[in-house]
């Protein structure tokens, strides 16, 4: 048994060798907090770092960088050529590309931050309708920290909006599981402001195609269980209805038939009114399931033009192939990608609106 002048002895030692952890004191390194990917001339791609500066008694300030490289690490090295401390990304909160990049693939990008053990992996991702550069150079946000401003845009609008959930983690999953493509929030400078303004769609690493604001209330109700959001219907006589989701759930059943797979989507949302502007401009009292059955068919019809849609652009964002695979040992991925486009897919729609407010 140890005696007890050893083990006071170990335990100095113990305690001491902490000391020989790498440490890091805020003031002396630069912690990227942002980070975005451009297409530049030549095959080259721009990069831009944003890293906040912290100064003694003073209000810390934003600092924005940018590099043209062949490589995400050679536009790093650059950019470490050029700053007074050293690059750090274990405080990474948001990670940006541009469109015209996307198109081509984003995946050597993706990779290099899921590689840096330093980082999390619920880093917000994004893609611009634009230059992730000259987003994150906005004047507005000189004396703001731009890359936490998109953070919270985003996060807040997955939490109490309609716009999906997504990150780091969420499109790795997609992008490496067989029968389903992931998907990205869609973002843009308008004037002095930063908007989002669609759910970008991809096909493995390459962004394909986009489904507008719109759509992002059934979008997500497809996608997230127990989704919340607010969406307007504009139904037969030009009536108005808004509705808030309370609760949500998707089911998606596959069957063969003839051979081949037809999946059945029923979407169940418990509803609260809003808003309700008939078109005729008199007292009148709401007829619930008169209303009910319209935004069911209002929902049906758009999830079905969403699902043409992606069978257009051989994308599968709601990971129907997935689905498939799950139930049939016998999935062929070679037979499912071509057969994909022409397969038949049924949506039932059942709302309920639960509260109507003082006009029940």
């Amino acid at each position: 048994m140890m005696n007890r002048s050893a083990f006071c002895l170990f335990l100095i030692l113990l305690l001491s060798g902490c000391n020989f952890l790498p440490t890091n004191i805020v003031n002396e390194i630069d912690m990227s907090q942002g980070v975005g990917y451009d297409l530049s001339k030549k095959s080259n791609i721009k990069g831009t770092i944003v890293f906040p500066i912290f100064k003694k008694d003073k209000t810390s300030t934003t600092e924005v960088r940018a590099a043209i490289g062949k490589s995400s690490k050679e536009i790093r090295t650059i950019l470490n050529n050029e700053t007074r401390y050293p690059l750090v990304s274990g405080q990474l909160r948001v990670a940006l590309y541009g469109k015209n990049l996307a198109k081509k693939g984003i995946n050597d990008f993706v990779d290099t931050i899921n590689r840096d053990p330093s980082i999390g992996s619920l880093v917000q991702m994004a893609i611009v309708d634009g230059d992730a550069n000259q987003l994150y150079k906005m004047k507005k946000f000189k004396n703001d920290n731009v890359s936490v401003h998109i953070q919270e845009l985003l996060e807040q609008n997955m939490k109490m909006g309609i716009l999906p959930q997504t990150n780091l983690q969420s499109f790795l999953f997609q992008f490496f599981q067989i029968g389903q493509d992931p998907y990205l929030p869609l973002i843009k400078k308008e004037a002095d402001n930063i908007r989002i303004t669609g759910v970008a769609i991809f096909k493995d690493d390459r962004y394909v195609t986009s489904i507008p604001m719109k759509d992002f209330f059934i979008f997500k109700a497809l996608v997230d269980k127990n989704s919340i959001g607010l969406r307007q219907f504009i139904l037969a006589n030009h009536d108005k209805v808004v509705l808030e989701t309370l609760k949500s759930n998707a089911k998606y059943k596959v069957k063969i038939a003839n051979g081949r797979p037809e999946f059945t989507i029923t979407l169940k949302l418990k509803t609260r009114l809003q808003e309700f502007a008939p078109s005729e401009k008199k007292r009148q009292a709401f007829d619930k399931k008169k209303y009910q059955k319209q935004v069911e068919q209002e929902i049906e019809k758009s999830a079905l033009s969403m699902v043409s849609q992606f069978q257009k652009h051989s994308v599968d964002p709601f990971g129907l192939g997935a689905k498939f695979k799950e139930q049939f040992r016998g999935f062929n991925e070679k037979q499912w990608n071509e057969g994909y486009p022409s397969v038949k897919v049924y949506v039932h729609a059942d709302v309920e609106i639960l509260q109507t407010g003082s006009i029940d």
